[in-house]
C-alpha cells in the first residue's frame, strides 16, 4: 500500500501527539523494537520500555507512569495480559492498547473488562485514530476504534437489560462518552461541573454492571440505548 498521499497528515499527527504527551510520565511495552527506538528519539518522557509483558509489568511497577502504551503482540507475553494486570493492582494508570490481530475478539474483550481506557486499531494509526486515542484517553476519557467495536458487539451475546433505566442527563452523559469527550469536555457541553458528570459517569457504570467506561460504551450501544455516532455527523 503506498503511504505517501498520508504523509502530511501523519506528520501533523506526529507533532500534535508528542505536544499532548508534554509532560506525560509514560511507559512503552511494544512487540517492535523499531517502533520503541523511534519514540525514545522523540522529547516525549519516556521513563520506561520493554519489549516483554513480565519486563512490562516491572517497569510500571518501577515508575507508576501516568501512561502505558501497549501493543497486544509481544517478543514474550501478551499485551492484553500487561492491560489486565496493570489495571488490577493500579486501576488509576491510564492504559492504551494497540491491536494488530483484530480478529481476536477474546482478547480485545478481556482489555474491555479489565477496564483498559483505549483500544486503537494498529492498522487505523495512519488515519488519525492514534492522534484521537491519545487525546481521548489523556484527557479521562474512553477510546475504542470503530471497527473493533463493531466486531466485538458481532461476537457477543446479547446483554440483559439494565438494572435501572437511565436518565435523561446520563444518557446524554453516555452518548458523549461514546463519542470520546472527555469529562472536562463533557462538563462544558452540559454545562455542568466536572464532578457532576463524574457522578453521572458512576451512576451509569452501576446501573449497567459494568466496570469501566468502555464496557459501559459496548453496552450501551448493544441495548440500543445510544447510537454510534455517525462519521462526520453532529449528535
Amino acid at each position: 500500500m503506498d503511504l505517501t498521499p498520508l504523509l502530511p497528515q501523519v506528520r501533523d499527527d506526529l507533532s500534535r501527539g508528542l505536544a499532548l504527551l508534554n509532560g506525560v510520565r509514560l511507559v512503552l511495552c511494544l512487540g517492535s523494537r523499531a517502533q520503541i527506538t523511534l519514540l525514545m528519539g522523540t522529547p516525549a518522557r519516556i521513563l520506561g520500555a520493554a519489549t516483554t509483558a513480565s519486563e512490562g509489568l516491572a517497569q510500571v511497577r518501577r515508575h507508576r507512569p501516568t501512561l502505558v502504551l501497549v501493543s497486544d503482540r509481544l517478543e514474550e507475553g501478551c499485551g492484553v495480559d500487561l492491560v489486565v494486570q496493570t489495571k488490577e493492582r493500579h486501576p488509576e494508570i491510564r492504559t492504551l492498547l494497540v491491536v494488530s490481530q483484530e480478529h481476536r475478539l477474546a482478547g480485545i474483550r478481556r482489555a474491555l473488562q479489565a477496564g483498559c481506557d483505549g483500544i486503537v486499531a494498529e492498522s487505523r494509526l495512519l488515519h488519525g485514530s492514534g492522534l484521537q486515542a491519545l487525546h481521548t484517553v489523556l484527557g479521562g476519557g474512553v477510546y475504542l476504534d470503530r471497527c473493533l467495536l463493531g466486531a466485538a458487539l458481532a461476537d457477543q451475546e446479547p446483554g440483559g437489560d439494565a438494572a435501572e433505566p437511565l436518565s435523561p442527563r446520563e444518557r446524554q452523559v453516555l452518548e458523549r462518552v461514546v463519542h470520546g469527550l472527555t469529562n472536562h469536555e463533557i462538563a462544558g457541553e452540559l454545562m455542568v461541573s466536572v464532578d457532576t458528570v463524574k457522578t453521572h459517569v458512576r451512576n451509569v457504570l452501576l446501573k449497567l454492571r459494568v466496570r469501566g467506561r468502555i464496557q459501559a460504551v459496548v453496552i450501551g450501544l448493544q441495548l440500543g440505548l445510544v447510537d454510534w455516532p455517525r462519521p462526520g455527523g453532529n449528535r
